[in-house]
């Protein structure tokens, strides 16, 4: 470091797709900022705002590096004795000051996000977390973070019935997605799944759930038409004869309502 220099932080993310370039993220917040953009043509955007823009490779790579960086940012205390950590092996972990033996690693939290089919078959179970009142009447899958002790399975069975007081049997596992900007700057693995309800009545967790409710395949068919073409957000448009908006494509959600739309009568007692 020289004298005056801004302390970045830098942290290896790994090697490009051409094995020739080496990426690494710089980690900066306040009067760094400032100082390190001045005189740059430089912006700073929220990663979400990138998500229908950037090419996938692109995106991915992003995506680790605020990952990386907000992980760093919570955890510069150790959670063993309370000493201050650093930095250390490129950024790959940290190492608790007043003990060797106490290292961090990054972490990803698992969350299991799933569509409930209705005992028919005809409807879908979406609602909206208090935590996207801000978004307007967007409805989505239900999810949660899956406990210490628990299956994914479980996790399903445990949210849907705490959330909205359905009772589902079985449940299918249908891929994943990471997610770098989850709450509280956590990296969350978002675990895809489909589940079948034994029962339609609704008890709504009001204290967590805006709004949960069965919506008739017809419905949900015209909402993922019409988030095919717009962001989930302010400029988010409702589709022709729609009270809501379903996620747009770059989310797992789009992907899981999509999938369970395209899909003949009777389809899940085949999987």
């Amino acid at each position: 470091m020289c004298e005056g220099e801004v302390d970045l932080a830098p942290c290896l993310l790994g090697q490009g797709q051409d094995n020739k370039k080496w990426v690494w993220v710089l980690h900066a917040s306040g009067n760094q900022l400032l100082e390190f953009t001045s005189g740059r043509d430089l912006d700073f955007v929220d990663l979400r705002s990138l998500m229908t823009d950037l090419p996938a490779e692109h995106l991915a790579v992003a995506g680790h590096a605020v990952a990386l960086s907000q992980w760093h940012q919570n955890h510069t205390y150790c959670g063993k004795c309370g000493a201050l950590t650093e930095s250390i092996e490129s950024g790959s972990k940290r190492q608790c000051t007043g003990d060797p033996a106490h290292k961090e690693y990054p972490r990803t939290d698992p969350v299991a996000i799933m569509l409930v089919e209705s005992v028919d078959g005809q409807s879908a179970l979406l609602g909206r977390p208090r935590s996207l009142t801000r978004r307007g009447p967007v409805l989505t899958c239900l999810s949660g973070f899956i406990e210490q002790g628990e299956s994914i399975e479980e996790a399903v069975r445990r949210e849907v019935r705490e959330e909205a007081g359905v009772q589902v049997g079985a449940v299918h596992i249908l891929g994943s997605q990471p997610w770098p900007v989850g709450r509280g700057g956590s990296c969350e693995l978002m675990i895809g799944c489909v589940a079948k309800a034994t029962n339609d009545e609704l008890h709504v967790d009001r204290s967590e759930m805006d709004e949960v409710r069965w919506i008739h395949r017809d419905q949900v068919a015209k909402a993922v038409q019409s988030s095919s073409s717009h962001l989930l957000g302010g400029d988010a448009k409702l589709g022709k004869d729609l009270d809501f908006f379903v996620p747009p494509p770059w989310a797992i959600a789009h992907h899981l309502i999509k999938l369970w739309v395209e899909q003949p009568s009777g389809w899940f007692s085949k999987l």
